[in-house]
């Protein structure tokens, strides 16, 4: 299983580097999943402390969520979710700043879903999953990722 979801992982950091063009980023400036260096992982409120969770692997019924939080203040502008089924039919994603809950971003199906937000500044980060298909609210999300994609400034003379 954490070979598994490891692989997963990887797959899931060169999509995303290849969907929001990481390319551009400065060599000097490597690109980092926030969710890689959380201090504490939650779902439901409580903690998990296992490979896959901190990978943002999580399953469950529709209102159930996962929290990542982070010892120093984190810049996001780009998340990467991965759902194994395809039951999830709204999504939200959350940004603790300044002791509070913001919503971000709001999406429909998952599947395979590369987010591009505004950037922001946070210190936990919340993915709860709505509502699901009728008939079915079970549902497998396999990774999350979430960065801060820098675009290099082309300056052509």
């Amino acid at each position: 299983m954490i070979k598994k979801t490891l692989s997963c992982l990887l797959i899931l950091t060169v999509l995303c580097c290849t969907f929001t063009g990481c390319k551009t980023q400065k060599k000097s400036e490597p690109v980092t999943d926030v969710i890689s260096i959380a201090s504490q992982t939650l779902i439901n409120g409580k903690s998990r402390n296992t490979v896959e969770a901190s990978l943002g692997a999580f399953q469950g019924k529709q209102g159930d969520y996962i929290e990542f939080i982070f010892d120093e203040p984190q810049e996001v502008n780009t998340f990467f979710i991965i759902e194994k089924t395809t039951t999830v039919m709204q999504y939200n994603i959350y940004a603790e700043i300044d002791g509070k809950y913001k919503l971000i971003h709001t999406g429909k199906q998952i599947l395979n879903e590369n987010i591009n937000i505004e950037s922001v500044t946070l210190t936990a980060i919340k993915i709860e999953i709505v509502n699901t298909q009728i008939g079915n609210d079970n549902f497998i999300i396999q990774g999350v990722s979430a960065y801060n994609i820098k675009e290099e400034n082309s300056n052509v003379n």
